[in-house]
This record gives C-alpha cells, sequence and structure tokens, in this order.
C-alpha cells in the first residue's frame, strides 16, 4: 500500500460530532464522505449508471470495501470553542465546535501511486471548495492542508491552481477560467456537479466575513423557495461558499453547483436570486 500524511488545519469553527449528535470529534467518515461528494461533482458525468459504477470502484458500498483507506490523528489535545454559528443574529445559535488554528493530520493510503494522487488531489479540493460539519456551506467548517509528508504547500491559492487540481483530477482539460471565475465545460445529468467557481475579496476579519454570509443568507432566504437550500422540504444548497487562508488573508470561495430537486425534476429555480447571493457574499 501507497501512503500519504496531509497535515491540516481548521480556518473556521468546525462543529463535527460523533453518532450522538452533541459530542464534538474529528469522524473519517465525513472527511471520506466529502471526497465523495466533491469527486462526483468533479466529474460532471451525464451517464448516472457509469458514475455509479466507478463512485463504487473507488469509494466502496455496503458490501463492498472502498479501495482506498483514510485515518485522521490529532497532532495536539483537541480544543474547542463555543462557536456562533448564526453570526447575523444578535443573540445568535452556539454551539461546541473544533476551534481554528486546531491542527491535525489526515492518512491516506491507496494501493497504488496513481490512485493516491487522485486521493490526494480530491482531498486537497475538498478541502478548498467545501468545509466540514454544520453551516459548512456557509463558510463554517473550512480547512486548510498545511503539507504534505512534511512538505509545506504553496500558501496562495487561486484559480489557476485549483483549476489544475480540477483537470488533473479527472484527466481532462474540463475546467477553464474565463472572466476571473472557473467555468466547467462539460454538464453532468440531475445532480450537483460543478458549473463555476469565484472567490470573493481578501479580508483580515474572519467574523466579519463570516457575518457578511450568514446576513447574505438570511437576506435571500425563503421558505417557498429551495434555490438556496431550505429546510422543509430539506435541499441543500446548490451555493457552497467556503473560506480558504491565504498568509494572513482570508478569501471567500464560491462553488455554483447544478440546482437539482429530486422530488421536482421541473422545479423552477431562481437564478437571480443565487446570482445576488453570491455577489453579496465575493464583493
Amino acid at each position: 500500500m501507497c501512503e500519504l500524511r496531509i497535515l491540516c488545519k481548521v480556518i473556521t469553527p468546525m462543529v463535527m460530532t460523533g453518532s450522538n449528535g452533541k459530542d464534538v470529534e474529528l469522524r473519517p467518515s465525513e472527511f471520506k464522505g466529502m471526497m465523495r461528494f466533491w469527486w462526483k461533482a468533479i466529474k460532471a458525468e451525464n451517464d448516472l449508471n457509469e458514475l455509479k459504477k466507478k463512485e463504487v470502484e473507488l469509494f466502496g458500498k455496503i458490501e463492498r470495501k472502498s479501495n482506498f483507506g483514510i485515518r485522521v490523528v490529532p497532532c495536539e489535545v483537541m480544543k474547542i470553542e463555543e462557536a456562533n454559528i448564526l453570526p447575523h443574529k444578535k443573540n445568535g445559535y452556539k454551539k461546541n465546535a473544533i476551534s481554528s488554528n486546531y491542527i491535525f493530520e489526515v492518512i491516506l493510503s491507496c494501493p497504488d501511486d496513481k490512485q493516491l494522487q487522485l486521493c490526494k488531489n480530491i482531498f486537497i479540493l475538498s478541502t478548498i471548495l467545501g468545509g466540514y460539519g454544520r453551516r459548512s456551506r456557509r463558510g463554517f467548517g473550512s480547512v486548510r492542508a498545511v503539507s504534505i509528508n512534511d512538505i509545506p504547500l504553496e500558501q496562495t491559492i487561486d484559480l489557476s491552481y485549483i483549476a489544475s487540481l480540477l483537470n488533473n483530477s479527472i484527466e481532462s482539460n474540463v475546467y477553464t477560467i474565463t472572466r476571473n471565475k472557473i467555468v466547467s465545460g462539460k454538464r453532468g445529468g440531475n445532480y450537483p456537479w460543478i458549473k463555476e467557481i469565484v472567490l470573493g475579496k481578501k479580508t483580515k476579519d474572519i467574523n466579519k466575513l463570516l457575518k457578511k454570509i450568514s446576513q447574505a443568507a438570511h437576506d435571500f432566504y425563503n421558505y417557498r423557495d429551495l434555490s438556496l437550500g431550505n429546510i422543509k422540504p430539506r435541499m441543500s444548497s446548490p451555493i457552497y461558499v467556503s473560506i480558504i487562508k491565504e498568509y494572513d488573508n482570508y478569501i471567500p470561495i464560491v462553488t455554483t453547483l447544478n440546482s437539482y430537486y429530486s422530488k421536482d425534476k421541473n422545479y423552477k429555480w431562481d437564478f437571480n436570486k443565487q446570482n445576488s447571493f453570491i455577489q453579496r457574499v465575493i464583493s
């Protein structure tokens, strides 16, 4: 088996809990789940049967073991803070969370080096584009990969670097940079695949940025509309906001996924609302 170690640092408070939904802990299954989610999003596969076949080959299923392993190893005593995950509200909504700057290590193991490189790329992309735990689509639970096998990673994360990771992960130049955003040249089927990715303005005030994201989500929310996600009916937002850290700066990164609601394939999406929300976040 081939193996590599990725040192990671928490950027924003991470509300990741165990099976009881209360105790904060690092769960390998959640990191692997995010790799699966972003792998599918990156593939933008139109043939869903083929997508499922390839997914099972890499990630496994109940009756078939995954083709790679993942372990999460704390590098220090767990640091817990009480985080306000709805910072736009006056009294907020506080939950115990793994603290910002907490350091841990993810160990990936694969049967060969080619697959190890794929898993490495997918994991790094999942930390850039996504987050972990509650409110991860609104900037919480963001993580940065700091080094691989003790070799530091480049501090600058720009569109060129992200597009390169995306294309290397699918061995095709599907993703290009147009008008300061990454766009996909491929259309997937009826599921959340990546349409475009855009970076926002830099700031040194992480609390102000989290509040801006939360306020924008509140202002554009409508319980009758699924365009930015909803609770009832349950619908995850197709607009995924994460936060990357570049030296002392924090940068929002917004990924627009294909809007798809499995219970109503003809649902009328408010794309103007989605675009207005994105502009509020990145401005």
